[in-house]
Formats: C-alpha cells, structure tokens, sequence
C-alpha cells in the first residue's frame, strides 16, 4: 500500500517547509479575519451561513497547518553535515 501524498504536503516536506507553512497561516489568518468582519458588517439571512461556513474552513486550515511538522532549513542542513571530517593529508 503506497501513501499519496497531495501537493500541499510534498511542498510542506521539502526544503522551505517551514516557510511555506508559515506563509500559508498568514494567508489563512488574514482570510479568516476578512470574512469574519463581512459577518460582523451584516448579511443577509440566506448568506449567513456560506460566509460561517467558509470563515470555519479557514480556522480549521490554520488549526492543521500550525500542527504541521514542516522542514526546517537549519535542522536540515544540521542533520545534512558529516559527524567525522577527517583531518587533511
């Protein structure tokens, strides 16, 4: 059984991970906070629960990417260099 993995996750895994990661909770923060101040603004009752709905998503987005084990750089290359360089000839 092979695992698939979608292309948020290989992104998420590769060198500048944790970038990736952090830019995407920016993202999801700020979209969050636009379509709560369009519900505080006032809506029609029929759209109330579209903009709910599509406001949870974004909370829900940032909740699982702020648990994400991203790649950090300076581990990577910590883990990349040899434990023994032998002294020169």
């Amino acid at each position: 059984m092979s695992t698939a993995l979608t292309d948020l996750e290989v992104r998420l895994a590769a060198p500048g991970g944790a970038a990736a990661r952090d830019e995407l909770l920016a993202r999801m923060s700020a979209l969050e906070q636009q379509y709560r101040t369009r519900i505080a603004q006032g809506l029609p009752r029929d759209e109330f629960p579209l903009w709910q709905a599509a406001a949870a998503s974004a909370a829900a987005a940032r909740e699982v990417l702020a648990t994400w084990p991203a790649v950090n750089e300076s581990a990577l290359a910590a883990s990349a260099a040899p434990s023994f360089i032998p002294p020169p000839s």
